[in-house]
């Protein structure tokens, strides 16, 4: 199941076009997490009320910037990197 009503809680946007990328697991040994790795084009406003208690900020990137955005101190999440990698060499 592509997580349509996620996108538009989390990033206050909707898309046209859902495609599954991948699906990881942080430890496979020791936790059945998976997290999907979802590719959303042809997006959309489509702010819904969600569960976060403060506003969204959506700070875009193009893809062909994927440097700078690596080299964001903030962008530290090992999943979210996987992510981009896995965007970038699917898109380029």
């Amino acid at each position: 199941m592509i997580p349509y009503r996620e996108l538009r809680e989390e990033v206050g946007y909707g898309a046209r076009d859902l495609q599954t990328l991948n699906t990881l697991t942080i430890a496979p040994a020791y936790i059945q997490h998976h997290t999907h790795i979802v590719l959303a084009r042809d997006l959309f406003p489509d702010k819904q009320p969600g569960d976060e208690p403060e506003p969204i900020e959506v700070v875009p990137w193009r893809l062909s910037d994927w440097q700078a955005l690596m080299a964001q101190p903030d962008l530290t999440e090992a999943r979210s990197i996987a992510a981009l990698y896995m965007t970038r060499d699917f898109l380029l």
